[in-house]
């Protein structure tokens, strides 16, 4: 029984790995492309040439940096709300009883089962039609805001009713208002789950393609997602330099990944013990 236990285990391991190394072939691929001149990828599309061409990351850097500081600019702005609304909400939807509570708690629940295409033509008619938003920031982000707290909302508030009632007590006590025990109380002993959420917005919202399409028609306002798309439509539709602005667009999201692999498996866990 071991033995197959162990068998089935290196099997696992084999098939995932064997699907690791399919999956970073493209990656690969591309890494290598952004190193060549036009006439080096004529020679071979996929292999290494030699001398290795940095200039392509110097041009890229030049064509994507606006847009990499547009998008950290959404990026920043949309999760900073998207918490400060979605955990004020679970706050009081965990912490405080009114009437209607329930029924208002699953009437927001319900719109996780409505797809995010419905919604799309009516966002669009009452960002740009009726609050004449385009290529303003602000249509942006208040979709991000409206639709990106609903699942927060729902992970939040199972979070906060997890938190002992011992510690509102004795800060009531003390004298604590309502917003020192959720300042005070709430969000220190949040932090896990919270960056949980951070981290599934930043993604969500870095990879966003077609509501800033929509929003930010200006040029200059284009997110990276927008602008890659517009690349080979420039001077320098060398597939060198366009190569090495997808490297460059996904160093962001590595970075991230590498610093809070540790961080967003620890929120997931609390999550999970809590729900």
């Amino acid at each position: 029984m071991k033995k197959k236990t162990q068998l089935r285990s290196v099997i696992s391991v084999i098939i995932l790995f064997s699907l690791f190394l399919i999956s970073m072939i493209p990656v690969v691929v591309m890494f290598i492309r952004s190193w060549k001149t036009l006439p080096q990828v004529g020679r071979s599309q996929i292999f290494p040439t030699l001398p290795l061409h940095y200039g392509n990351y110097l041009m890229a850097w030049e064509l994507v940096s606006r847009y990499l500081v547009n998008t950290v600019t959404i990026v920043v702005l949309a999760v900073v709300g998207v918490i400060f609304l979605s955990s004020i909400t679970a706050y009081v939807f965990a912490r405080y009883d009114f009437p209607g509570k329930n029924g208002l708690f699953a009437l927001l629940i319900a719109l996780l089962m409505i797809p995010g295409v419905i919604g799309f033509v009516p966002s669009i008619i009452l960002v740009l039609k009726h609050m004449s938003l385009s290529n303003n920031i602000l249509g942006v982000l208040f979709p991000y805001w409206a639709g990106g707290q609903i699942f927060a909302v729902y992970v939040l508030r199972t979070f906060f009713e997890g938190l002992p009632e011992e510690m509102y007590e004795a800060a009531r006590l003390d004298g604590a208002s309502h917003l020192g025990l959720y300042w005070r109380i709430t969000m220190p002993l949040s932090g896990s789950i919270l960056s949980v959420i951070a981290i599934l917005n930043i993604i969500s919202t870095w990879n966003d393609y077609v509501w800033p399409l929509i929003v930010l028609a200006d040029e200059k306002r284009r997110t990276i997602a927008v602008g890659l798309t517009f690349l080979r439509d420039t001077k320098h539709p060398d597939p060198g330099t366009e190569m090495a602005a997808y490297v460059i667009a996904s160093i962001p999201m590595l970075v991230l990944f590498l610093a809070t692999m540790k961080t967003f498996v620890r929120g997931i866990t609390a999550g999970a013990i809590k729900a």
